[in-house]
């Protein structure tokens, strides 16, 4: 079973963030995706809480995520198909983190 704990979606630095973090089976996870407008300084992460701190679980390369061609300039009326985006790539790291954990 799986609840959702927190879904954040901002600009901030020159960046599209995104944290999502749910609880599933006792494990708390965090979905976390920063996309900036070069490539090495974005990330998408997917991280366990061990009672103390997050720990990385699962990455993948910001050029296998849906979000790969948002850009911090986009506009505001582009705003829900961005989140979208990031929803997608949120579901695909935490997928495969449950897959690790299990």
């Amino acid at each position: 079973m799986q609840r959702e704990i927190d879904i954040r979606f901002y600009n901030r630095s020159q960046s599209w963030h995104f944290v999502r973090i749910q609880e599933w089976d006792g494990h708390k996870l965090k979905a976390s995706i920063c996309r900036n407008a070069y490539d090495n300084q974005s990330s998408a992460k997917c991280f366990k809480f061990d009672g103390n701190k997050w720990n990385l679980v699962f990455s993948m390369p910001i050029q296998d995520c849906k979000c790969k061609d948002v850009s911090y300039v986009m506009k505001e009326d582009r705003y829900p198909k961005m989140q979208e985006l990031f929803l997608l790539d949120s579901e695909t790291l935490l997928e495969k983190a449950k897959t690790i954990i299990d």
